[in-house]
């Protein structure tokens, strides 16, 4: 035990605070691949690793369920040695309770935490933790002599939202925020939607900064990389974490890049990042030599069985004659026809959901994708927002993208507690939300399709 609080960085979105008896760990995956064959860590750790880093932890913390951050391999691979030190999980509330029940039903010990109060693990450690968005939370961390905020992948990028933040959690003296882009931005030609992702991910960093004050700014969350042979074009404008370092030169803020298993305790100490950028930079080089994942080929007649399985799944959840009114009726084109080709086999088929079967055809397409991805996202509730963040799709005309997320983002939004039925009128601000942020993305990839 100690009375000074220690950061140790471990990887990717994944960092151990510690004080006193207190040790909080969050969003453990450090093995294994992520988002469907689409995401792989830029350095894995080993077993023994992971099993050593345990018998410190006494909490963790998971910030939403996205896999890179609600990792069921790591899960199910250290399960036994969690259950048997006690360590409980934190989890924020959550409509579907998926990630809730999943813990739970395993047989590990679960505290749902309310959102925007502190909470006691000790006498001297305290966290709050924050909505923000659909799925994500933010965490403050409070010890008698940090202040610590984990934003991982919250969307912190204007002046209202910190204000909203800071009022909640007040100034720190650390802050780890993610430092690249994370999902699909409008296919292999828009280079520009990249670089200008990109430099807004530094710009929000600096945003960040001036409202919450820390003394260090600690990148993270984006120590991952684009690892399918559909997607891995999206790595050339990746920032890196000399990217952030140059950008900060003239900032009050000092940036402190952390190699895994690097411990931050003294914030007035002076800043060395030569050994940690040269760790990830040797781990980049070493990438250049891996395989690409690729996808399997599925069958039509398996990905006909998925379709009859996400219709049933989508009217489970969903009145029928609710969403065909809001086909014919809605001002905003919702739940028509999406046309989709599958690359590996060939084939165009148009998705209806008031159809019996994907009925293949020669329209022009709205995405093309593998066969695998498409049954994927077919069996899955989190199946379309699955594959908008790995980006192994391409939108082959304009408004594609937008047309089908208009018609297979149905799940998603049922995961968060909408259901297209007549009360639906009483979620307006997520719905809100939601289109607002589609508008936004479609807006991106016309711009982005313009000449320089």
């Amino acid at each position: 035990m100690t009375n000074t609080t220690s950061l140790t960085f471990i990887n990717h979105a994944s960092i151990l605070v510690s004080h006193g008896e207190i040790a909080l760990l969050s969003d453990p995956w450090y093995q294994g691949d992520a988002f469907h064959k689409g995401w792989s860590l830029i350095h894995e750790l080993t077993d023994n690793e992971i099993s050593s880093l345990l018998e410190k932890v006494s909490h963790i913390w998971i910030s939403h369920e996205h896999p890179d951050h609600f990792s069921i391999l790591f899960f199910k691979k250290f399960g036994r040695q969690i259950k048997d030190r006690g360590i409980q999980i934190l989890f924020q509330q959550t409509s579907d309770k998926r990630v809730e029940k999943f813990l739970s039903n395993s047989g590990y010990p679960v505290d749902i935490i309310n959102f925007n109060s502190w909470k006691k693990l000790s006498e001297d450690f305290e966290i709050l933790c924050f909505k923000d968005g659909f799925y994500d939370s933010g965490l403050a961390i409070k010890t008698p002599d940090k202040r610590i905020l984990n934003f991982n992948d919250c969307e912190i990028k204007d002046s209202a939202r910190c204000r909203e933040v800071l009022h909640l959690t007040g100034e720190c003296d650390i802050l780890v925020s993610q430092f690249s882009y994370a999902a699909w931005k409008g296919g292999k030609e828009n280079l520009a939607w990249r670089q200008s992702a990109a430099n807004e991910k530094i710009e929000t960093l600096k945003l960040q900064a001036k409202y919450f004050k820390p003394k260090i700014l600690v990148p993270f969350a984006s120590y991952v990389y684009f690892s399918n042979s559909l997607n891995s074009y999206l790595n050339d404008s990746s920032n890196t974490p000399s990217n952030v370092i140059e950008a900060f030169a003239d900032n009050e803020t000092v940036v402190k890049v952390m190699a895994p298993f690097e411990v931050l305790v003294d914030l007035g100490s002076k800043v060395n990042n030569l050994q940690s950028l040269k760790f990830w930079d040797d781990a980049s080089t070493k990438l250049e030599t891996k395989e690409l994942k690729q996808y399997d080929i599925v069958a039509l007649t398996k990905i006909q069985q998925s379709f009859e399985a996400y219709k049933i799944r989508v009217f489970k959840n969903n009145t029928k004659w609710f969403i065909k009114l809001i086909r014919y009726l809605s001002p905003i084109a919702a739940f028509k026809p999406v046309i989709i080709k599958i690359i590996d086999i060939n084939l165009v088929v148009k998705l209806d959901l008031f159809s019996d079967s994907l009925q293949v055809c020669n329209l022009d397409c709205d995405l093309s994708m593998s066969s695998e991805s498409l049954d994927f996202m077919l069996n899955n509730s989190f199946g379309f927002d699955t594959l908008t963040v790995n980006g192994c799709f391409e939108e082959e005309r304009e408004s594609g993208f937008s047309k089908a997320a208009r018609s297979l983002s149905i799940e998603n939004l049922n995961n968060m507690g909408i259901e297209f039925r007549p009360g639906i009128i009483f979620n307006f601000n997520l719905i809100s939300m939601f289109i607002s942020r589609l508008w936004a993305v479609s807006k991106k990839i016309k711009l982005s399709e313009k000449p320089l």
